[in-house]
């Protein structure tokens, strides 16, 4: 296994992130659920929403690297930039002509994650992904080591949402603790929180 090393996502390869960001998480259970499937289409559809995500200005891009090759990307960005808030109820017509029933699940899991977002200043993970073939390989536990120092310079609280059991354990690892769960399209989430340090 070659060495991971963490730096900095160059713009330019914001649409390499995604890519790699929607084979991660298109066999979740949430990304199932609010998409309707894992066909091609609703790939290319996942691949489209988050590299508008990963896109934002606000923010600071991760990189994970094997040798030259992309293998996890993470964005960490500060509230209040990070509010997961709903589609605005008067664009959601607009969202269902272009992408049909998942603009209601879309809507409806943002708005959940909403109402979990902490008030207080933190940083937020939005998203942590590694390449499928790759996980289990402490990929994500780099990049997890780099974002908590970073946060633990500036002393800052964090936050972050999962759909995964077993995610929940990694985080833990890390100092993250379940603030609380909720069920988002049926999945159930956990809503985690790490104390400034």
């Amino acid at each position: 296994m070659a060495e991971v090393k963490i730096g900095s996502l160059k713009r330019t390869e914001i649409n390499k992130a995604a890519a790699l960001a929607s084979k991660a998480f298109i066999e979740t259970p949430l990304c199932k659920a609010a998409l309707g499937g894992t066909s091609p289409k609703h790939l290319k559809r996942l691949q489209m929403g988050l590299k508008k995500q990963i896109g934002l200005k606000v923010g600071e891009l991760l990189a994970a690297r094997e040798i030259e090759e992309l293998v996890g990307v993470l964005r960490m960005v500060t509230s209040p930039d990070c509010q997961k808030k709903a589609l605005p109820t008067f664009a959601v017509p607009f969202a269902f002509l272009s992408i049909g029933t998942a603009a209601l699940r879309l809507y409806e899991w943002r708005k959940v994650w909403g109402k979990h977002d902490p008030g207080q200043p933190h940083f937020h993970i939005d998203p942590l992904a590694v390449m499928p073939d790759k996980q289990g390989r402490g990929i994500g536990s780099a990049l997890l080591t780099h974002f908590c120092e970073q946060v633990d310079t500036c002393e800052m609280h964090a936050y972050l949402e999962t759909d995964q059991q077993r995610n929940v354990r990694l985080y833990e690892r890390f100092g993250f603790e379940v603030q609380d769960t909720d069920m988002v399209l049926g999945v159930k989430n956990w809503f985690m929180w790490r104390k400034a340090r």
